[in-house]
């Protein structure tokens, strides 16, 4: 998965664009993607303390488990 193909699934899911970013950590309630290294890693930030939830040497594998945990979420 692209992050391009991401962008337009989590909006065809109603994904809020402030609740995901990429590049950065951001603010609360929020999935952040971002290159550390070798590595791509996904952080859940809650109470502006982000916990690395995800690793993977693969960008794609990233965006995969990240449309995973809001297809979750929603589902719930």
């Amino acid at each position: 998965m692209t992050r391009d193909e991401l962008i337009k699934l989590l909006k065809q899911m109603g994904i809020h664009h402030s609740s995901y970013s990429f590049d950065k950590i951001k603010n609360s309630e929020c999935i952040s993607v971002l290159k550390q290294k070798t590595e791509w890693c996904v952080y859940y930030t809650e109470r502006d303390k982000p916990e690395l939830i995800f690793s993977s040497k693969e960008e794609s594998n990233a965006y995969r488990f990240v449309a995973n945990q809001f297809e979750r979420w929603i589902s719930n």
